[in-house]
């Protein structure tokens, strides 16, 4: 009865919010109608739509087919949106992107764009598209292979006509006198395929911005649609019925065929791994992994264990094991402080395989099929790192890949369910990834060799996405294998970071030396869409640094440990305004996982020398949150989008921390975004 009592209370502590949001819903959502209007209106004006017909023009691929038959020939110095409307409304806006944005890229040759997703009703007209009550966004990656081998990612795309005329004229399967489902994949395929043989790869383009919106439908009534505070909450669970284009077992056939197109088949397969396992005193599970292998027998397969310093007991248990196993291995053990990093690299050292498997010994695998199946991937030509799925033994997501930008790095989706879709299906097909986790990787010693091994000043945190971002910027594409599943006990032997003060300020350490190693992708994801969407010009035009938010030195103090404020930032920057004002511009989202986010206000803090500077952010409209987060309602409400005098701030270096305030429990969080910024 106390309990309910409790309840009662906080929902009337709360009534005075609830009735706020949705008044300040109502507003954002009539501004973000307002803004696609003017876009409409802005592409439709007669002017605007001569200009751009001269260059840029859409082709369904229904035409394409008939022009074919025609023998039509393509204009060289146009570009063509190629789009099947089976798998999408192209939006009125396309051509004038893609006309804008070849202003700026003159060179591309293959262009491709986002979708998004919305709610689709039974009077729906695709004239008043605009009008639509857009949900998800797909963020599409630069162009990635292993991606495109999977799924369709790309979908609609623009291509010169020069190049198109080439690509027809020898292109087998356009022979065919009518359209067929996954004729457009087996054309993407085929365009990237050839680029990709002419060594032409960074010709294919991608641009942050809209150009397919997919319509959701449902048994929810119009009504309910319209008055509802969160299209995107009501439509998740449609939304993660819609597995990846193409990617289910009828078009298995035109998957395999990409894959000997884009040169994706593994050409080696009886390859010599070394397993580089560091590990102390947790015999019991590195026993267990070891004899769960069952590499007794195996002479391409090496153990090569590092211990630095188990205790004598320990240390003579993994001894008596070793002793009774059928396979080469070395047990080098020297007594250390941790060093994650050059303990991999000593075993580097004496490892004899053309491969190196990096594993913890907290893993949980069966078999060593999988292995050779990651080995055979990383020798792939252009291939650096390999890495797999792993889960909790709960069953929900540890790793499906890690990703970085300006609030990296970050296991994607972890904690998520596993058995259904996560995101664009980041857990259900094979995908390229900027970086995967240490905790199971696969890297050609060669390569691992060539950029140096893990770097040893990053002892604990981040040594893995280093060594990714290292294989990156050097011309390789790091992939990730979900079709490749084990368990991960994470951290057991080593405990948990963000819990314990101490292991964090080390964490935000090895954050910062990261930074300084990586600078530009730790502003910008390549295979999370870009850090900003791109605008027409007409939209830059009235973009402006007019303040919208002020700041104050407050104290903000957290009583709430367990606590954590999830953020993403697209910016965060200090720019000069033209009457020469410092200005802090933030754009991003944050939300509290697992909860009712209407509940929170949140703060950005700047500080330095032990003084908080801190900016409380008005709500901002992001469609694209809606049902991105397992247990949390109203997030539709969580951007940032600040614009606020720095003048009175000391010049300097100023950490940044997010903070959220709870009005139904007086909870208060403060996170570390482990971000600085110079004043």
């Amino acid at each position: 009865m106390a309990q309910n009592f409790k309840k009662a209370v906080q929902n009337a502590l709360l009534m005075p919010r609830k009735k706020q949001y949705e008044k300040d819903y109502i507003r954002l959502l009539k501004e973000y109608e307002d803004q696609s209007l003017a876009v409409f209106n802005y592409v439709s004006s007669k002017e605007v739509e001569e200009e751009t017909a001269k260059v840029v023009e859409r082709l369904s691929m229904e035409t394409l087919v008939k022009n074919l038959k025609n023998h039509v020939v393509y204009e060289e110095s146009r570009f063509y949106i190629i789009y099947d409307p089976t798998f999408g409304i192209l939006r009125k806006e396309s051509e004038r992107l893609i006309f804008e944005y070849l202003l700026d890229n003159p060179y591309a040759v293959l262009i491709y764009g986002d979708e998004d997703y919305f709610a689709l009703s039974k009077d729906f007209k695709e004239e008043e598209l605009y009008k639509a009550r857009r949900a998800f966004r797909y963020y599409k990656p630069v162009f990635s292979p292993e991606t495109l081998a999977s799924f369709d990612y790309i979908n609609a795309f623009a291509v010169e006509g020069g190049f198109l005329n080439d690509l027809l004229s020898n292109t087998e399967m356009l022979s065919a006198s009518i359209y067929y489902t996954g004729m457009m994949y087996e054309l993407t395929v085929e365009a990237c395929a050839k680029l990709r043989a002419e060594r032409r790869e960074d010709l294919i383009c991608h641009i942050p911005a809209v150009l397919v919106s997919k319509g959701i439908e449902s048994d929810i009534s119009e009504k309910e649609i319209s008055e509802s505070l969160e299209t995107g909450a009501l439509l998740y669970p449609e939304y993660q019925k819609i597995i990846p284009a193409l990617s289910d077992d009828k078009y298995a056939a035109i998957r395999q065929k990409a894959k000997e197109k884009l040169k994706l088949i593994p050409v080696e397969t009886d390859i010599t791994v070394s397993i580089i396992i560091p590990s102390k005193d947790n015999p019991d599970m590195l026993t267990t992994l070891i004899g769960k292998l069952n590499l007794n027998g195996l002479k391409k397969i090496e153990v090569i264990i590092v211990d630095n310093g188990s205790n004598e007991e320990n240390r003579a248990k993994v001894e008596a094991f070793l002793e009774k196993c059928d396979f080469e291995y070395k047990y080098i053990y020297a007594v250390e402080e941790f060093n994650y990093s050059k303990m991999n690299n000593v075993g580097a050292k004496v490892a004899r395989g053309e491969v190196l498997l990096l594993l913890n010994d907290d893993i949980e695998a069966e078999g060593h099929e999988w292995i050779k199946t990651m080995a055979s991937y990383a020798t792939n030509k252009g291939v650096g790192c390999v890495g797999c799925k792993l889960l909790y033994p709960d069953g929900k997501i540890q790793h499906v890949g890690i990703s970085a930008g300006i609030d990296g790095p970050a296991h994607k989706f972890m904690g998520e369910d596993d058995s259904l879709k996560a995101g664009a299906g980041d857990n259900l097909v094979n995908k390229n990834v900027l970086a995967v986790t240490g905790a199971c990787l696969a890297v050609r010693k060669e390569l691992y060799d060539r950029v140096g091994g893990l770097y040893e000043e990053l002892k604990v945190g981040y040594n893995d996405v280093d060594l990714c971002m290292n294989l990156y910027e050097n011309g390789y594409r790091n992939v990730l294998l979900n079709d490749i599943k084990l368990i991960h006990h994470e951290s057991v032997s080593r405990g948990v970071d963000a819990k314990n003060k101490v292991k964090s300020e080390r964490l935000s350490y090895e954050k910062a030396i990261l930074k300084n190693r990586h600078p530009s992708l730790m502003i910008v994801d390549p295979y999370e869409g870009g850090s900003a969407d791109f605008k027409l010009r007409f939209e830059k035009e009235k973009e402006d640094l007019s303040i919208n938010a002020s700041g104050k030195f407050e104290s903000r103090k957290s009583n709430d440990e367990e606590g954590w404020v999830y953020f993403s930032f697209e910016k965060f920057e200090v720019k000069i305004s033209e009457d020469e004002h410092k200005i802090l511009v933030v754009k991003g989202y944050a939300v509290v996982p697992g909860i009712d986010n209407m509940r929170f206000d949140f703060d950005v803090i700047l500080q330095k020398d032990g003084k908080q500077f801190v900016i409380p952010t008005e709500r901002c409209l992001r469609p694209d949150l809606a049902g991105r987060f397992n247990g949390s309602e109203n997030t539709e409400l969580c951007g940032i989008d600040l614009r606020v005098s720095v003048d009175n701030l000391d010049t300097g270096n100023y950490r940044i921390y997010m903070y959220a305030k709870d009005h139904g429990n007086v909870r208060e969080i403060i996170t570390d975004t482990f971000l600085n910024i110079d004043i």
